[in-house]
């Protein structure tokens, strides 16, 4: 009875130990591309949480398809497809399973490496982090059970908002895909959509998941805007 006790301890230790770390190994790099059985086209009638309607920020209508800028702007990603690497299509696939999903696992490393508390003053107080001084000891935020439930509703409801908005306007401007416009020339890298493509559902989770990791993780602007340029760059090929 009282070696099942120590190992029970033991095992609840090691649990504890786990749950404290400052990062998390994921099993995530070789999830499938999201191909949805339903493309939920009237996702812009839904109703948002934080906004008061849809279309409460303007989205500009793109430029024409006949329009210089836009045979420009296909010849561009042409000769990125032309010159791809074997990492860039792995970045492709990696993104493909999804914005959403991979912004929150961003999230979910973010908490893990502020999840540990300051250590204690000399008094046994502990140091309070600061919000005005992110960088400072002990860093901001403390990701303690609360702050991430907190952080995880804004990025979830932010980026729920954003795509009602995005679909809204998908629906209003019904802008064709550049395979579509040039079958030919433009390979289609992820399963292809029905849907209208502008304006982009990846460029609008990923510009909302951006600005609200930010302000909610201050001290990791660098490392946020790197993981914004790498999915800019898989969705842009």
């Amino acid at each position: 009875m009282k070696k099942n006790a120590i190992l029970i301890v033991i095992a609840a230790g090691m649990l504890m130990l786990h749950s404290c770390s400052k990062s998390i190994d994921e099993q995530n790099m070789h999830y499938p591309m999201i191909n949805p059985v339903r493309p939920d086209a009237n996702a812009g009638t839904w109703k948002p949480i934080l906004l008061t309607a849809a279309n409460e920020f303007a989205c500009p209508a793109p430029i024409a398809t006949t329009s210089p800028d836009y045979v420009i702007q296909l010849n561009e990603i042409k000769s990125f497809q032309n010159q791809i690497s074997g990492d860039e299509r792995r970045l492709v696939e990696y993104w493909g399973a999804g914005a959403v999903l991979r912004w929150n696992e961003i999230m979910r490393e973010l908490v893990a490496l502020h999840n540990l508390p300051p250590y204690q003053n000399a008094d046994g107080t502990y140091p309070v982090p600061s919000a005005n001084n992110p960088l400072a000891y002990p860093t901001f935020p403390f990701a303690n059970p609360p702050y991430a439930a907190r952080a995880y509703a804004y990025l979830s409801a932010s980026q729920y908002d954003a795509l009602v908005a995005c679909y809204y306007y998908k629906q209003l401007y019904n802008r064709a895909a550049p395979f579509t416009v040039d079958p030919t020339g433009i390979q289609t890298l992820l399963p292809k959509s029905t849907l209208p493509s502008y304006p982009s559902e990846d460029a609008v989770v990923m510009g909302v998941s951006v600005e609200m990791l930010k302000l909610l993780f201050p001290g990791d602007q660098d490392y946020i805007n790197q993981r914004a340029e790498e999915h800019k760059r898989a969705r842009i090929i």
